[in-house]
């Protein structure tokens, strides 16, 4: 039912349309039932104009029947493909916090494995409507010939549907929990993918990854689809041979305990086996049904936000030449129902000028992370307020807030295409100038603004993402240890000319940074300790007076 609910939300009158094809189908199937007890069986005219006649109800039967299940085929595969275009908008309008708590694995099982489910669901879709509208309609026509055999009849279908039921019910759990260790599997798929080099180093680890973790859940996931498929198998057999069985009783019915001539039992026999192809086509058809469904609540229990098409703005209440921002009082703590201590920042109060650069400091597990995307709003404060050019931000104008900020985060993902200013293609002749200034140009191939190959070194990749950055041309730069994975000589480059040239140019950047080398470069630093903002100064690393030491600070 939430699958027709679905379709029926989205195509309303194109599903209304299949139905009526589907009833007109079953209608004239059931038609070719009683034309051939009352003309075939029982001839009662001229055997060329009856076999015409039925030529043409045969004709009529092929063209309804085609156009319903073409219909519903097609109707199906449009919905699945604006399922998958509305759930991939509906994970880019998702905050981070619900995107970090669903993880990746689970996420990606919904992209892939769910909507390939739902995909099955509506192919399987038009067999079962065809099959309960044939069904329905070809009982209607046992009721029309006689009640008494129809009653008996209907008692022992419904001792089939009652045990199909029960039968059904194991099915469901069987692939709702095989659907549950899909997300493990993934989870499995991500740690052999990304952690390939550690495995290949360590042997034990692989042996212990393979047969403790992956060849448990794979096994797991095996044995529930078997069981799914030996209920169902059951419960297909159980309706086949109950349908049979109901031959004998109308049979015994009709000459044992004399509820009807022979000829009606007959007709009664043969309508039998012509509706047994339907139901147990339908019957077939509910693993994938079911899955369907199990596919759809596993989607909705992902709590995305509603679908929006559009992309939101910028609006005029937020100024693009923005002088100051703030963090006032702002708090964040990480939710964690496995252990009370839970790890927070703040209270945290900082102010951002443009055209400065901040470097900030702190040692591993200090909160330079979760501050910075605090400060880009990819964190909303559970606590304090941000405020730019002195107007204090709601909620609602987060989205557009983040349109100040250019990053590279340390887990950053490099894209292929380069956009500028406002989501345009990015200037061929800019984007020579920062290859050249970056010592990428001999490396790296742009061909109609995207980067055509982007498998080189981490340094190297992170000058790209630099590259991609810039070429946003927004007015913050936020970069989190960017200069780590470079060589001594460009990181030397990156601190004594990229950056005096990114503030020459009117860029504010955030820098995360160990280097106290290059402390001077800054205009002002700050350091991160147990999620708390402190002040620091250059000259303190030399003389001991800060309250950290230089360890500390070189601690990543």
């Amino acid at each position: 039912m939430n699958l027709i609910r679905l379709m029926f939300s989205q195509f309303r009158l194109p599903l209304l349309m299949v139905f009526i094809l589907s009833i007109s189908s079953a209608g004239l199937a059931v038609w070719v039932i009683a034309y051939t007890n009352d003309h075939l069986l029982h001839p009662q005219s001229d055997v060329k104009t009856t076999l015409i006649e039925f030529a043409g109800l045969l004709l009529a039967v092929f063209i309804i029947g085609t156009a319903s299940q073409i219909s519903m085929t097609t109707l199906g595969h449009r919905l699945v493909y604006q399922l998958r275009r509305t759930m991939v908008k509906r994970i880019l309008d998702t905050n981070l916090e619900r995107l970090e708590h669903l993880g990746p694995a689970r996420l990606l099982a919904s992209l892939n494995s769910d909507t390939n489910h739902l995909t099955s669901a509506f192919i399987s879709l038009p067999t079962a409507v065809y099959g309960l509208v044939l069904n329905l309609g070809g009982f209607g026509y046992l009721y029309w010939l006689s009640q008494r055999l129809f009653l008996a009849t209907a008692g022992w279908m419904a001792l089939t549907i009652l045990i199909g039921w029960l039968l059904m019910r194991s099915t469901h759990a069987r692939i709702d929990a095989a659907r549950n260790i899909e997300d493990l599997l993934y989870e499995d798929y991500q740690a052999a993918l990304f952690g390939r080099k550690e495995l290949a180093l360590n042997r034990e680890r692989a042996k212990l990854f393979y047969e403790q973790e992956f060849e448990r859940h794979a096994a797991s996931g095996r044995d529930q689809e078997i069981a799914a498929d030996i209920f169902n198998g059951i419960n297909e057999n159980w309706a086949n041979i109950m349908i049979l069985g109901a031959i004998a009783l109308v049979f015994f019915l009709a000459h044992g305990v004399g509820w009807a001539d022979h000829a009606v039992a007959t007709t009664y026999s043969l309508t039998i086996l012509f509706l047994r192809t339907s139901l147990t086509g339908l019957i077939a058809a509910i693993p994938s049904l079911i899955g369907g469904n199990v596919a759809l609540d596993k989607l909705n229990s992902l709590q995305l936000p509603k679908y929006r098409s559009d992309f939101a703005g910028l609006p005029q209440t937020l100024q693009p030449n923005w002088q100051a921002l703030t963090l006032q009082g702002v708090r964040y703590r990480y939710p964690d129902s496995e252990r009370d201590n839970r790890f927070s920042v703040g209270p945290l109060d900082f102010t951002l000028s443009a055209g400065e650069i901040v470097f900030l400091i702190g040692g591993n597990g200090s909160g330079k992370t979760t501050f910075t995307r605090l400060l880009t709003g990819l964190y909303p404060p559970q606590a304090g307020h941000i405020v730019l050019n002195g107007a204090m931000l709601q909620e609602a104008d987060m989205p557009h807030y983040r349109r100040l900020f250019s990053t590279v985060f340390a887990d950053f993902h490099l894209f292929h295409h380069l956009l500028g200013a406002e989501g345009c293609d990015a200037n061929p002749e800019k984007i020579a100038y920062w290859l050249a200034l970056l010592a990428l140009d001999r490396k790296v191939k742009v061909e109609n603004g995207r980067l055509l190959d982007t498998r080189l070194s981490q340094g190297q990749r992170k000058r790209l993402a630099l590259l991609v950055a810039i070429l946003e041309d927004r007015p913050i730069l936020v970069l989190d240890e960017w200069a780590a994975d470079q060589d001594p000589g460009y990181r030397r480059r990156f601190y004594t000319e990229l950056l005096p040239l990114l503030k020459a140019l009117g860029k504010t950047v955030l820098a995360v940074t160990h280097d106290e080398h290059y402390f001077h470069v800054a205009d002002r630093l700050i350091k991160m300790d147990e999620g708390h903002l402190h002040p620091f100064t250059a000259d303190s690393v030399n003389s001991g007076t800060s309250e950290a030491t230089p360890a500390e600070i070189g601690a990543s």
